[in-house]
């Protein structure tokens, strides 16, 4: 009976570039990245505070909006305590 030597993959190159962060995520990624509820989430897109469009019927957050609003908040919450 013959020896089969073992497959090995095809080595992929290495990629030089750094992963990339999203643009824009579903609702369902923006409230669990906000430790927040649907209800909350629309409020805030509703309120302006969190930027937003439509792809299709689906509905995609700004991830710059998303750090903006906890920087937003990061800082009011230092103003609060003096």
């Amino acid at each position: 009976m013959p020896e089969t030597l073992p497959q090995t993959k095809p080595r992929q190159k290495p990629s030089r570039l750094p992963p990339l962060a999203p643009i824009a995520v579903p609702r369902k990624m923006a409230w669990q990245m906000l430790g927040i509820g649907e209800t909350k989430l629309d409020e805030l897109v509703r309120n302006g505070e969190l930027e937003s469009y439509l792809e299709g019927t689906a509905r995609r957050i700004l991830t710059a909006s998303i750090h903006s609003y906890v920087a937003r908040k990061v800082a009011a919450s230092k103003t609060d305590r003096s």
